[in-house]
C-alpha cells in the first residue's frame, strides 16, 4: 500500500506542469526583478525539496529505518 505522504511529492510536479497554463506566471511580469516564470520555478524547486523531505520523514517513521541505523 502506498503511503499517503507520497501525495506531497505530487504537489510540486503539478505546479511545474501547470506553469504554462497559469496566466499570473506565464506573462511579461517581473517578480523581485526577475521573470515570473524563473521565480516560480525557483520557488517550486525549494518546494520540491521540502516535499521530498516530508515524504522521507513520513516513510522513515512508518517503516522504522531508525532501528536499522541504530543496529548498524
Amino acid at each position: 500500500m502506498r503511503s499517503p505522504h507520497a501525495l506531497w511529492a505530487a504537489v510540486p510536479v503539478l505546479a511545474f506542469l501547470g506553469t504554462p497554463f497559469l496566466p499570473f506566471v506565464n506573462g511579461p511580469h517581473l517578480w523581485f526583478g526577475l521573470p515570473s516564470v524563473l521565480c516560480w520555478c525557483l520557488i517550486w524547486t525549494v518546494g520540491t525539496t521540502a516535499a521530498l523531505a516530508l515524504v522521507d520523514r513520513g516513510t522513515r517513521s512508518t517503516v522504522g529505518y531508525e532501528d536499522e541505523e541504530a543496529a548498524a
